[in-house]
């Protein structure tokens, strides 16, 4: 049998993030962010299917490359093997073997060599077995030929791991329904941290503002808070939509969606003790790739749960929106998940995070700048501690673009829908009449001294 190689690890490429918010700046106003990488795919992405992948490789670094592919969740069902030896390694293979669903080979020869030894591969090979070549030279000629010959792609090293991922996924798409709509997560570092409100409002901006076909999706069973805030009582949408996940469908989920204005769809929660709901990942799966099949952009407003469903959307979602107020338990929490999100999800963008209620009247806070240091990216939203604004909104099922007096909140809420929705940030929001300046009310810099706990500010 082919020798197998080692893994070897990659560098980090997720995107950059914004940069420190500086003293002075609008307690609404995001930080001014560093240029976002633009990311190749449109839409969203699903996990590969089950399937079965063997590589064979004639380099070492291509190897480790194709191997480092299982570190990503969209590879997570598959069953990748590689091999050294290249195409004959291969052929000489499948001669005693049964093939898998897909061969990887790379081969740096050309001409007529190249396409004997093909034959020799197809003699040996299901003919559903679908193949892909590494090769090394960007030919166009080289490209139509191989495909005439009925390969399914072929690629020039270096390439990113994500890119090979891709290629695969292309390939296993259903031509039937080959749009996969935009997932995005809003999690809580804390309970209470307001995580819920913004996602409302970032769903409700999205469609009424941009336009944008947009759904709300309520995780929540117990507590989920989106009929209230849209004024919807007693809906059993989520439930509904986990009760069967087998028949679950975009049909299924279209029937039992509430179509609240034009762009806006909601699936709300019952928030009922009266069940438990169901724990089962493959529930949440189904429900989530069903709203990939009907809807283009996807908001799943999450519990603060930790489980294995809650860890799975979590991985699997194509943005997070971690929100977090400015206290140690959010910061130790926000700290905790941007560390293994950064580790599960190894090519995709860090979370955004939303610093939200800062400047509590007399009481300690930690800066902005020490909290995005101590957790590892800055905030991509600093919003300021308004409850009158919130509470009034809440308790009259509105939302914040209702109210005069929360124009500056949701301006910054805008802000960061318009990153949510095209993957880059707007010009930065500039200090105007109504936005909270971070600042302490003397106006001069507060002295700071050792560490994190030293830097804890009270406010009077």
């Amino acid at each position: 049998m082919p020798q197998q190689p080692q893994q070897q690890s990659l560098p980090h490429s997720g995107m950059p993030s914004a940069a420190v918010p500086t003293q002075g700046a609008p307690i609404h106003a995001p930080a001014i962010a560093a240029p976002m990488v633009e990311r190749d795919k449109e839409g969203g992405e699903k996990a590969l299917p089950r399937i079965a992948i063997h590589a064979f490789c004639e380099r070492t670094e291509t190897a480790a490359t194709i191997q480092s592919t299982t570190q990503d969740w969209r590879m997570g069902r598959t069953n990748l093997k590689v091999y050294m030896g290249g195409l004959p390694a291969a052929i000489e293979y499948y001669k005693s073997e049964g093939t898998p669903s897909l061969i990887i080979f790379e081969s740096r020869i050309r001409g007529q060599e190249l396409f004997a030894q093909l034959e020799q591969l197809a003699s040996v090979c299901d003919a559903d077995t679908k193949v892909v070549m590494i090769g090394a030279v960007n030919d166009i000629k080289l490209y139509r030929d191989l495909m005439d010959q009925g390969l399914s792609e072929y690629l020039v090293p270096p390439f990113h791991p994500l890119t090979l991922i891709r290629s695969i996924a292309d390939l296993y798409t259903d031509p039937e329904k080959p749009f996969v709509g935009k997932v995005i997560a809003f999690f809580g570092a804390k309970g209470g941290a307001g995580s819920s409100t913004i996602a409302h409002n970032i769903a409700w901006g999205m469609a009424t503002k941009m336009l944008q076909e947009t759904a709300l999706v309520d995780m929540d069973s117990s507590w989920g808070t989106t009929g209230l805030d849209f004024n919807y009582d007693s809906s059993q949408g989520l439930e509904e939509a986990l009760a069967d996940p087998e028949r679950l469908d975009e049909t299924l989920l279209d029937r039992i969606m509430i179509r609240h204005t034009e762009k806006l769809s909601i699936l709300p929660a019952a928030a009922s003790l009266g069940s438990t709901a169901p724990t089962s990942p493959a529930s949440y799966e189904a429900l989530v790739n069903g709203m990939r099949g009907l809807s283009p952009m996807t908001l799943l407003d999450m519990p603060h749960v930790w489980s294995k469903w809650s860890k799975q959307i979590l991985e699997s979602a194509d943005e997070i929106v971690i929100t977090a107020t400015p206290d140690l338990a959010n910061l130790r929490n926000a700290k905790n998940l941007i560390e293994y999100l950064k580790t599960a999800r190894p090519n995709d963008p860090d979370p955004l995070l939303i610093l939200n209620k800062t400047g509590v009247p007399k009481t300690a806070e930690i800066p902005v700048k020490e909290f995005a240091a101590a957790v590892g990216i800055s905030p991509a939203l600093v919003l300021a501690y308004e409850p009158v604004i919130y509470t009034e909104a809440s308790n009259d099922g509105k939302m914040l673009s209702d109210l005069k007096t929360a124009a500056a909140a949701f301006e910054g809420i805008m802000y960061l829908a318009q990153r949510l929705r095209t993957g880059e940030f707007p010009a930065p929001i500039t200090k105007k009449k109504g936005l909270k300046i971070g600042k302490s009310k003397s106006g001069k810099k507060e002295k700071k001294s050792g560490g994190l706990l030293a830097g804890l500010r009270k406010r009077k």
